[in-house]
């Protein structure tokens, strides 16, 4: 869907620097992302005080947001 890509940045750095500017209401975080990466992803939205979840994988990621490679996060945009 066009309209759920713009909506959402893509891993850990787009996460961080708009995570940074109070810009992401949640992050989504894949299952079958290496176990380092998701501790790193819960511990920044613990620092932030973001929600977070671990769901799907990351080719469903990659499928749902047309991205063209897999990511282990994704970060959801706050509606201004």
């Amino acid at each position: 869907m066009a309209s759920d890509k713009l909506n959402v940045v893509i891993g850990k750095r787009q996460i961080l620097r708009e995570i940074k500017k109070g810009n992401i209401a949640e992050i989504k975080i894949a299952a079958d992302a290496e176990q380092d990466y998701i501790l790193s992803m819960i511990e920044i939205a613990k620092q932030y005080e973001v929600k977070y979840l671990i769901c799907g994988s990351r080719e469903e990621f990659s499928a749902k947001y047309a991205i063209d490679v897999p990511t282990g996060a994704i970060g959801l945009l706050k509606y201004v």
